[in-house]
Formats: structure tokens, C-alpha cells, sequence
């Protein structure tokens, strides 16, 4: 059975939304019953366009029927309340938390992640300000962030890296539609987020990178899995070989990227939204580990750095979570 990853691509600029299902026609007689997959139109979740846009999910024997989310909280939310059979991709943090809150067992499959030559999370200045070179300069400036916990956490981690605590800098959290502004107009001399603003604001000349390429991989000493692809437990257990499939199709649309990030980039333009379309051949390469690489092993790890770093309170205990192909039905 062939591998695929699915989806990604940028935007956290609105607050999320409710999830609106793709336009499908009627299955025919002999066409197997519809999965619902959730996908968030942002950059994350590019192994889904690409299965979808390659036609993966059907040549698995699939009928998969997309539902987009805007954000990944969403998606979350509604894999766990089982709305929606299986959704990705969405960041660790947030599948985490709401886990966490909720008591709710998921299972999760594939990963991105990121490292040096894969930035997921950029520490950025205003083009102009040179005097900025390294995250040491920031002492005494103001930073705006993303407005989540682990954005809080990571942030500390590199300020920490470069020998600073937070009472040597001023932290806000900024909204993503309000980031360009605010650093252009100077409300803040630098901006920890990502995309899609970050590579708009790079694209259009607003924004330089401030130190290394990837901040939180550099600070944290390796790289680390930002996001994973999710499963409802029932999905798993009442529909075992589509289950397979789907996870399937995803590691061999991760194959794909892999093989063509250009082709993969381009295959996000008809799944972000429309501002956002000019800069998505600008995004830095994207890394997934397929679900041969990724395990339960591998998600403890995570788990306990985000417990260390209080990105958590708690976790509960995830073994068994992680889905292989490797252990599939035939």
C-alpha cells in the first residue's frame, strides 16, 4: 500500500469559523460510502491539496468528501466530537489542549515538521530597522505575538537561547490581520507568528528574518513535530481498511512533496484563500514524516517538551494513539 500526507497552506487571519462542506455530487450505486475529512486552508495541511489535487484519496478506493475550516481549532473541535470522521492538519498545541480538556482519546497519523531548512515559526523585524541583527538586540523592544499559549512558550525559548528573560523585552499578542501594520508602523519592532502573514510580509518587503531561519528548532537544540493529521477512535475502529486508506493516501501525497516542493506549493492555490495565492511559491520547503516515521515513541517526546515548556498543564497518557500503516488490515 503506497503512502500520502495531506494538506497545508497558510492564513490564521480571521477567528475560526465553522467548517463548510466542499460541493459533492452523488455517489453512484457502487461508489463506497463518503468519508468526511476536514482540512484547515492553511499551509499545514498540504499533504490533503495534494492527495485531493492528485486524486490520491480515489485511487486508494476512497470517497472522501472535503470539509474546510478556516483555522485548525475548529477542525479539532470537531474531530473529537466526531462531526467529522478525520481532519489535518493542526498544530500539536492546539490537538493537545483540547485532548487534554476534554478527555477525549484521538489517533493521529503523519507529521510535519520542522527544522532548520523547514521554518514553520519565523521571529521577524521591519526591513528598515538594521539594527536588529540577532534575537540578543531585542532587549528592551517591544514583540508582538501570535495570540496562543505555545506561541508564549516558544517565544520564551528563544529569548532564553539568547540570553534574555522576559523582563528584558515588552510581549503583546497582535492578531494576524493587525501584524503587517503593527510592525511597519513600529507599534512593535518585531513579530514572532507565521504564515501566511509572515511570507506575505517578507514577499511585499515589510518584514526581514531576525536571527535563524527557524527560532524554535534553533532554541529548543532539534526539530520538532508541529502538527499532526487526525482520526476519530471510531472512525479507526468501525471503518478499519478506509481508516488504512486514508492514511495511505496521505503518506503518498507527503511522497509527493518530497519529490516536487514546487508542484506541492502550487497545488495550495486552489485551497487558500484568494490574498494569499501570490505568496504561496514563496513558502519554504515543508517536511511531513509519513506514518513509517512517526509513533507513539515520537509523540511522548513531543508530549513531554510541551509539558516542560508549560505549553501544557497535563497531557494524558498517548499510547496507542499514533496509527501506522504498518499495522494496517491488509
Amino acid at each position: 500500500m503506497s503512502r500520502s500526507s495531506a494538506l497545508a497552506t497558510l492564513l490564521m487571519l480571521a477567528a475560526p469559523t465553522q467548517g463548510c462542506q466542499e460541493a459533492s455530487g452523488p455517489a453512484s450505486p457502487d461508489e463506497p460510502a463518503a468519508l468526511e475529512v476536514g482540512y484547515s486552508a492553511l499551509r499545514i495541511s498540504l499533504p490533503v491539496f495534494v492527495a485531493e489535487q492528485q486524486g490520491l484519496f480515489r485511487r486508494h478506493g476512497l470517497n472522501v468528501e472535503l470539509r474546510r475550516y478556516e483555522t485548525a481549532q475548529p477542525l479539532v473541535e470537531e474531530v473529537l466530537d466526531e462531526r467529522v470522521a478525520a481532519g489535518g492538519f493542526a498544530a500539536l498545541p492546539i490537538v493537545m489542549t483540547a485532548a487534554s480538556r476534554d478527555g477525549s482519546p484521538v489517533r493521529v497519523a503523519t507529521a510535519m515538521v520542522e527544522d532548520a531548512d523547514h521554518p514553520v515559526s519565523y521571529l521577524l523585524r521591519r526591513r528598515s530597522d538594521t539594527s536588529l541583527a540577532a534575537p540578543a538586540d531585542l532587549r528592551g523592544q517591544t514583540i508582538g505575538i501570535l495570540p496562543t499559549v505555545a506561541y508564549e512558550r516558544w517565544l520564551d525559548a528563544v529569548l532564553e537561547h539568547a540570553g534574555l528573560g522576559r523582563d528584558h523585552v515588552t510581549v503583546i499578542p497582535v492578531a494576524p490581520a493587525q501584524q503587517a501594520q503593527m510592525l511597519e508602523g513600529g507599534g512593535v519592532q518585531a513579530l514572532f507568528t507565521n504564515d501566511p502573514m509572515a511570507t506575505a510580509m517578507l514577499s511585499t518587503g515589510v518584514a526581514a528574518p531576525l536571527g535563524p531561519a527557524a527560532p524554535v528548532p534553533d532554541a529548543l537544540g532539534g526539530p520538532l513535530v508541529f502538527g499532526v493529521f487526525l482520526v476519530h477512535p471510531d472512525t479507526e475502529r468501525e471503518r478499519p481498511e478506509e481508516t488504512a486508506r486514508l492514511i495511505a493516501a496521505i503518506d503518498e501525497a507527503i511522497e509527493m512533496i518530497e519529490a516536487d516542493q514546487d508542484a506541492a506549493r502550487e497545488a495550495m492555490r486552489a485551497f487558500v484563500r484568494a490574498p494569499e495565492r501570490a505568496h504561496v511559491m514563496r513558502y519554504p520547503p515543508a517536511r511531513y514524516h509519513s506514518s513509517e516515521r512517526f509513533d507513539d515513541a515520537a509523540l511522548r517526546r513531543e508530549v513531554d517538551a510541551m509539558l516542560r515548556l508549560d505549553i501544557l498543564e497535563r497531557a494524558p497518557e498517548v499510547e496507542g494513539w499514533v496509527l501506522s500503516t504498518a499495522t494496517a488490515p491488509d
